[in-house]
């Protein structure tokens, strides 16, 4: 996790000059969710209205319409006094987002099995590929996007639109929380291992089982988790965005 400072501002070298014109609600949600999910914005982050506007060419509206969004999200809180500011996540909360991702991908398992073409199943194959030789090689951002391309997988073979947005927006939420931890190498065996079972019950088309597998898996996913949480102690601070 990024470490608080108690610098008023804290540069981000790696946000863009200037947002592209196009839809521009759009494209600032998805550069301020990805500074968030990337822990470039740390919890306790206090966002500047006037400093983003002026860095992205843009006026205050497509911002605050930006930040109702990552509101919704869970990604910012609003305060009193304060504006906008990084949510900081508690246990509780990160507990109910692992479950609550098992709990969706249980349900969708087994019509996903169901509903899977032979291109499905080869997607998944590569991706676990990728996934492993990822992990082993030490890219672990590329490793979260893989995992997270098989959970997606199995979601959208559901084919329920409500369910696949429900699963994103928490997945969004789980990815950021994932930078409060160091994985343990027992947790890397757990995890990998129940990955290879999950393939095999994808590849077997067995829906019951891969139902089970993705609720223990998720379960699991926490316990790994709450035994490495080092709860975090945000400081307040602005974000300066010039370059």
């Amino acid at each position: 996790m990024a470490n608080l400072t108690d610098d008023p501002a804290v540069p981000l070298a790696g946000m863009p000059a200037r947002i592209e014109r196009g839809n521009l609600h759009d494209e600032v949600v998805a550069v301020l969710r990805e500074r968030i999910i990337q822990d470039e914005l740390s919890p306790g982050t206090r966002i500047q209205e006037a400093e983003l506007c002026e860095q992205f060419g843009i006026s205050r509206t497509p911002l605050r319409e930006a930040i109702r969004v990552l509101v919704a999200e869970g990604l910012v809180t609003l305060l009193p006094r304060r504006g906008a500011v990084v949510a900081t996540p508690t246990q509780d909360e990160i507990q109910g987002l692992f479950y609550a991702l098992g709990a969706i991908e249980s349900v969708c398992a087994p019509i996903a099995c169901e509903n899977f073409t032979a291109d499905d199943i080869a997607f998944i194959e590569r991706e676990h590929a990728a996934m492993l030789d990822h992990q082993a090689n030490g890219r672990i951002k590329d490793y979260y996007r893989a995992n997270q391309a098989i959970h997606d997988s199995i979601v959208r073979g559901a084919h329920n639109q409500f369910l696949i947005a429900q699963h994103r927006s928490l997945g969004i939420r789980i990815t950021r929380d994932r930078f409060f931890i160091e994985i343990t190498d027992a947790a890397w065996r757990r995890s990998l291992g129940e990955h290879e079972r999950i393939l095999e019950l994808v590849q077997q088309r067995d829906g019951r089982g891969l139902a089970a597998m993705m609720q223990q898996h998720m379960i699991g996913s926490w316990k790994d988790f709450d035994a490495g949480y080092n709860r975090p102690k945000p400081a307040a601070k602005a974000v300066s965005v010039r370059g």
